[in-house]
């Protein structure tokens, strides 16, 4: 029978010194050191949150290391920590105060686990001092299991684009506490990332590590379609489509935001939507302008950009699938959202011009304004009981149509 290797413990301790040592530097590592003990953060938690490496706080922490919290970091811990700033930075200490510090460190290393012992006496300037211990102690080797639920929580942010701009760990914590409360540690975030950054991980929801500031951040590993789409996204400009109530062809058009903040479509001067049977036709129309629409102001630097990027919908409006939706025995949250979006497309071109208001008030009437109101309470601010329909069905589609009908007749 084989023997059980022996684990054997390596130990080592050094008598060490430091002058001169900034307090207040010294006294805000204490002060959230302490703090995030209290709430059981881990150092490598604590590392993870401030977009470091596993051992980052923990190699800071070494009281004869001179390494100290940066300066531009100060902002987050309280953040990290779930404290106000003022509990982390003292406003008793004065400036250029030093500090000495005399004691021992001890590291004692197996198969398992690496365990700093810190021992250490603090001299202040009036000749007072205060002993401390601190215990640092990292597992060495342990394979950590992901929890299934945040896996899927975060392939949902994925799939709503949160990571199509790169996020600080930091971010994606606060989102999920503020959305689950303490339901995930920092350490089962990490876990989480570290598999969806894993190049073996479904291709769908691979993310990617990078940095900004000295900070790992996390981000989506894009196709060329969502490039394209983070591209508009940056320049507040969107391709989308129109398949008219009267006619099976398929119309494109431009949705933006205008320098004043506000939705707009792209009109011609003569105060019709802009429209192109194709997108290429869209884009040469946009590139030549002869003065038949007023350029919106990111419209050059949006085309100039595209560079060999694929042009592609952002939004398709189709009154006629909305219609066959509402026609439906049960009608789906992705048909109330359609006609949502349409009912927008209505309100953005009606607001942005006095030619339009009569759409306003069209879409005011009968049931129309039933239908958003039951989308908004069931499932824009997901109330916590979703009622039945409240809106005649019906009724609906009769005003849909005579909305549709008005808006293709006299501005389409």
């Amino acid at each position: 029978m084989e023997e059980k290797e022996d684990n054997q413990i390596i130990s080592t301790t050094e008598h060490l010194s430091r002058q001169k040592v900034s307090r207040i530097d010294f006294e805000i590592l204490v002060n959230f050191y302490e703090i995030c003990k209290k709430k059981k953060i881990s150092e490598r938690e604590v590392s993870f949150l401030m977009g470091k490496v596993n051992k980052y706080f923990s190699e800071i922490l070494n009281p004869f290391f001179k390494e100290h919290i940066k300066t531009e970091y100060l902002d987050i811990l309280p953040a990290i920590a779930s404290t106000g700033i003022r509990k982390i930075i003292p406003n008793d200490v004065e400036p250029k105060e030093t500090i000495d510090i005399r004691g021992t460190h001890t590291r004692e290393t197996d198969k398992y686990s690496e365990v700093d012992y810190y021992k250490f006496t603090v001299t202040y300037k009036d000749g007072t001092t205060r002993n401390y211990r601190w215990k640092i102690a990292v597992t060495k080797g342990s394979r950590s299991k992901v929890n299934p639920e945040l896996l899927e929580v975060l392939k949902k942010l994925i799939s709503r684009h949160y990571f199509h701009k790169p996020k600080f760990a930091l971010n994606i914590y606060i989102l999920l506490k503020s959305k689950f409360k303490n339901t995930f540690s920092p350490l089962e975030l990490q876990i989480a990332l570290s598999k969806l950054t894993n190049k073996s991980f479904d291709p769908e929801f691979a993310l990617q590590e990078g940095v900004d500031n000295m900070r790992i951040t996390y981000s989506k590993i894009l196709n060329e379609t969502e490039k394209f789409l983070e591209h508009c996204q940056d320049h507040m400009i969107w391709i989308s489509s129109y398949v008219p109530l009267s006619s099976p062809s398929t119309k494109y058009f431009i949705w933006y935001e205008d320098s004043d903040e506000n939705d707009k479509l792209l009109t011609a001067i003569d105060g019709n939507v802009l429209l192109s049977s194709s997108i290429e036709e869209l884009l040469t129309l946009l590139k030549s302008n002869n003065d038949i629409f007023k350029a919106p102001v990111n419209l050059e630097a949006w085309l100039s950009g595209m560079e060999d990027l694929p042009p592609t919908i952002s939004v398709i409006y189709s009154p006629k699938e909305i219609i066959s939706g509402f026609e439906a025995d049960s009608v789906s949250v992705d048909t109330l959202t359609d006609f949502v979006d349409f009912y927008n497309l209505i309100g953005d071109l009606g607001c942005q011009d006095e030619r339009f208001t009569e759409l306003l008030d069209l879409r005011e009437t009968g049931e129309l304004r039933n239908v958003w109101d039951h989308y908004c309470d069931n499932h824009l601010f997901k109330a916590r009981k979703h009622k039945g329909l409240s809106f005649d069905k019906a009724k609906f589609i009769v005003d849909f149509k005579e909305l549709v009908v008005r808006f293709e007749e006299d501005y389409y």
